[in-house]
């Protein structure tokens, strides 16, 4: 069975602060505003994920929901927490085998590790591909199956504000 793996960076989050643990980081008000729009052009452009599963980490887990709300109104977001800063690559596609049913997952993260798990769905290593996943950038990789037991091929590559853009776009 064929699947879709897409990829998420959270949106725009405080700045860290001493004061602040990283955890507890939320986006911030044009982070917000910017993945609102961004999961509209998601939604204008067809992406209907059976399941999203985020970071437990707060503005992961914000920007999932938003994107949720947009995407599959009424589910709700799962905590994953292999997706967490600090997880391989491996950890986050062994753990997969609990959804193998869904054709189109949904992983909400961080950076590094959305570079790193981009790098190892297409290719079976971490580091070979390089790609930056700046805040909101997102991908759809295709895969014969979940978890994916060999390389996928990119689908779409799309920075947040192409997902914006397409929100924009008058339908055809």
């Amino acid at each position: 069975m064929h699947s879709t793996i897409y990829l998420l960076r959270h949106g725009i989050a405080e700045d860290p602060r001493p004061e602040l643990d990283d955890e507890e980081r939320h986006l911030t008000p044009a982070g917000k505003r910017k993945m609102a729009r961004a999961a509209q052009g998601l939604k204008r452009l067809g992406v209907k994920p059976d399941l999203v599963l985020s970071s437990p980490l707060h503005r992961a887990m914000e920007t999932a929901t938003i994107a949720a709300r947009a995407l599959m109104p009424n589910r709700p977001v799962q905590v994953y927490t292999p997706l967490a800063p600090g997880h391989s690559p491996e950890q986050v596609v062994r753990g997969l085998k609990e959804f193998a049913t869904a054709r189109r997952i949904f992983l909400v993260g961080h950076e590094p590790s959305m570079s790193e798990l981009f790098s190892y769905l297409l290719t079976g290593s971490s580091g070979l591909v390089s790609v930056a996943f700046k805040k909101g950038a997102m991908a759809a990789i295709h895969v014969a199956g979940v978890p994916p037991r060999n390389g996928g091929t990119l689908g779409w590559f799309m920075t947040s504000k192409q997902q914006r853009a397409a929100a924009r776009r008058p339908a055809s």
